[in-house]
């Protein structure tokens, strides 16, 4: 019985090795936000001119005392990275909260009414998307100003029509079942329809959009940091790190080394979490 019963686990455990290591480094990332003052070493603002541009603590000149170097302002590097997973997941989570919420509330007024409405609104979402994404968000963000909230406004309105075009065709499929016509038939208000009969049907394949975008925004808000057009460069951000250590990449590599690695684990844990939902949800898949 027990050999039986370890030849189930282990193939389930297989398939769900992804999710949970994605699920897994997600969570660490986030207990490290949230308990950033706690588990950072040094305060990310402090600098020492005396300690500056010091190597990691297993190279030759490196101290204990910072285990991943210091910058060239002698600030902790691993204090600045643990500070920078706040800006970045909250972009990310922040950011496509304000797209699903335009993207699914529009989508389904579009979907659901037609006509008018819909040739108004796929219009603005198919002018939006026709421009280079990368292109309108250095606009936008040039013109906004370099601010945490303009950051997630920015990315929420600019990635709400992929939301927009995800909702507005699955509605136009669901409306058309017998279920909704059934509903209709028996006096459901339209408000009831969409939220009670419609937006259940669309959970799946919104949860798998949402959170491979969460990835795309991190991704996006360190190259907006990168070039300084993010969050204010006194602000602790992986990007603004970036930006901070490239004249030095030459000379003192950690400085760019660790906080693009901390947006690969970023990146990397939320694709995994995605794939992961995308197969278990999406029953082609299965």
């Amino acid at each position: 019985m027990a050999n039986i019963q370890s030849h189930r686990i282990v193939p389930r455990a297989r398939r769900h090795f992804g999710g949970i290591l994605g699920a897994g480094l997600l969570l660490l990332m986030v207990l490290v936000a949230v308990f950033a003052p706690l588990v950072a070493p040094h305060s990310p603002y402090a600098g020492d001119f005396i300690n500056a541009n010091l190597p990691p603590a297993w190279h030759p000149g490196g101290s204990p005392a910072h285990l991943l170097g210091t910058d060239q302002l002698g600030q902790d590097l691993l204090s600045r990275i643990i500070y920078g997973t706040r800006v970045s997941l909250t972009v990310g989570f922040l950011g496509v909260l304000v797209a699903l919420v335009l993207g699914v509330g529009l989508g389904l007024l579009a979907g659901y009414y037609g006509g008018r409405l819909d040739a108004i609104l796929s219009g603005v979402t198919n002018l939006l998307l026709s421009v280079p994404y990368l292109v309108l968000v250095v606009v936008l963000a040039s013109v906004l100003g370099r601010s945490l909230e303009n950051v997630i406004l920015l990315f929420g309105v600019t990635c709400s029509p992929i939301f927009f075009r995800l909702v507005r065709g699955e509605v136009l499929r669901l409306k058309a079942l017998p279920y909704v016509e059934a509903a209709y038939s028996l006096g459901c208000s339209d408000g009831r329809i969409m939220l009670r009969h419609l937006l259940p049907n669309l959970l799946g394949p919104l949860a798998t959009l949402a959170t491979f975008e969460v990835s795309a925004m991190i991704f996006y808000e360190a190259g907006l940091g990168f070039l300084g057009l993010s969050v204010p460069p006194d602000v602790p951000s992986w990007g603004n790190m970036l930006a901070l250590g490239r004249p030095h990449l030459g000379t003192h590599p950690w400085m760019v080394i660790f906080p693009g690695l901390a947006i690969a684990l970023a990146a990397f844990s939320i694709n995994l979490l995605g794939e992961w939902m995308r197969q278990r949800l999406d029953p082609r898949s299965r």
